[in-house]
């Protein structure tokens, strides 16, 4: 589907990227590109979206790279085609996507309230991110990838954008790649986690795989499991861990007087960068 073999990416003598492999290998997904800012995650995007051209290693696809969407605002702000009204706008998109899909598009803007005929640079940096996000997400092509599609959003916009990226995606799957800070906004909504630390990569793996080894224990100890983190809150320590746990791990636990649950992405991202 995509995949990226020792790609590594360097800036003069700063390497941005050192030899990532990984395999975008499902053909629909919603993909969270995580990490902090600095670790290479806007590169990673240009790259796979062919908009760098000199780096080391390979991507390889089995589709034309011109059935990427890439949704940034950084791109848009520099770029005179964004400036115009949403109706040019709409016009060369249709033109670049064959899949385009102008009565859906025109539908969302009227579910956000923003009228076509409005000038794009005149927007709030709110409504310039829903546009670009709606018209990226009604291209419907093989590969759209959203850099921090939340910017400029309230809370409401955020929840109601992310329902429906979903539901086109129950409808119309394909490969969806988010980049975003939101982590505990956009977990529901994921199917796989990339994760990336000090220019590498740092995980690559189905949510539902790292949400059940997203382990807190509270005053008990398992021995042999990765620690991540440990805090003491009054008399009771709370411990996160990282690992498999299984029943007899939670009858251990439960033994002891302890208790097992569970914790978020957001969490986990905290103390897995965290120096």
């Amino acid at each position: 589907m995509l995949n990226l073999e020792k790609v590594t990416k360097k800036y003069g003598r700063k390497v941005v990227l050192q030899n990532i492999d990984l395999d975008f290998k499902d053909q629909s997904g919603v993909y969270g590109l995580l990490g902090r800012n600095g670790v290479g995650k806007t590169t990673m995007m240009k790259i796979i979206n062919d908009m760098i051209a000199s780096y080391d290693g390979r991507i390889s696809t089995s589709f034309d790279l011109a059935h990427i969407v890439f949704v940034t605002s950084a791109v848009a702000d520099n770029n005179t085609i964004f400036q115009g009204k949403i109706t040019n706008l709409m016009r060369y998109y249709a033109s670049m996507y064959p899949n385009f899909n102008a009565d859906y598009a025109k539908n969302l803007l009227a579910r956000f309230n923003l009228n076509p005929k409005l000038k794009i640079k005149k927007l709030s940096t709110g409504n310039k991110t829903l546009v670009y996000n709606i018209l990226g997400l009604a291209t419907r092509e093989t590969v759209t990838v959203f850099d921090e599609p939340t910017n400029g959003l309230d809370s409401v916009n955020r929840q109601k954008f992310f329902d429906i990226m979903l539901e086109d995606y129950a409808q119309h799957p394909r490969l969806i790649v988010l980049s975003t800070h939101l982590i505990q906004e956009v977990e529901n909504y994921l199917t796989h986690v990339i994760m990336l630390k000090d220019t590498s990569l740092m995980m690559d793996d189905d949510i539902e795989e790292i949400q059940k080894r997203a382990v807190r224990i509270s005053n008990a100890t398992l021995p042999n499991k990765r620690v991540i983190h440990q805090r003491q809150l009054g008399s009771m320590t709370e411990t996160y861990l990282f690992d498999t746990v299984t029943e007899e791990d939670i009858q251990e636990v439960t033994g002891q007087g302890g208790k097992v649950d569970y914790y978020g992405l957001q969490t986990l991202f905290n103390y897995l960068v965290e120096d």
